[in-house]
């Protein structure tokens, strides 16, 4: 069976997933082992590994984690099933770019809480919420809106946050719902859904 390596020792975010989702394309079947050096690393390729389908085993080794990612030709899948058309058109993802809506802040904060208030009204589809730049805030301790956020959640709704950009704020550690996530899944979701709403 084919084995390939890549060292992204040293890579900042998201270069790490990148180059790790490039080398799984080139490979039809085989098994990917992957170095990198940070936490955040390690768990952003697991992610996108096990989201393509494969199995994910992780070492750490001092100031390193290996990952071994086993992929398997798509003929013997079995689990492999055809994309919905339908399905994808009716994906919506959310942007946030604020802890706040327009230029007046107070009103703003009303909005936003209005605002995914409505989206857990609205009927069921397939729905992200993403929230970048200022918008991290909005799941760190301390937001007005951890209760709205925290039941679309609890009703299905994906809530992905740039690690980045919590790590700029130095907030990281106090997200209290959701997912931290990278720039490369963040623009999978983004062009990959039927429709974008940015807020």
């Amino acid at each position: 069976m084919k084995i390939v390596e890549v060292n992204a020792k040293g890579l900042p975010c998201p270069h790490p997933v990148v180059a790790a989702t490039k080398a799984l394309e080139d490979i039809t079947e085989g098994t990917l082992v992957v170095l990198v050096d940070s936490e955040v690393a390690r768990d952003n390729v697991k992610r996108m590994a096990e989201s393509r389908g494969c199995t994910v085993s992780v070492e750490g080794m001092e100031d390193t984690f290996r990952l071994s990612i086993t992929k398997v030709s798509l003929a013997h899948d079995k689990r492999v099933v055809l994309p919905d058309d339908k399905g994808v058109a009716e994906t919506v993802v959310y942007l946030f770019n604020a802890d706040f809506i327009g230029s007046n802040r107070e009103l703003g904060k009303v909005l936003v809480k209005g605002f995914l208030d409505a989206i857990a009204s609205l009927p069921r589809r397939k729905s992200t919420i993403i929230l970048i730049s200022n918008g991290v805030k909005l799941a760190a301790a301390g937001s007005y809106v951890l209760d709205s956020l925290t039941a679309l959640c609890s009703a299905g709704c994906e809530l992905l946050i740039c690690g980045t950009c919590l790590d700029f704020f130095k907030i990281r550690t106090d997200v209290q719902v959701g997912r931290v996530s990278n720039a490369l899944e963040i623009m999978e979701k983004l062009t990959g859904a039927g429709k974008v709403v940015h807020l």
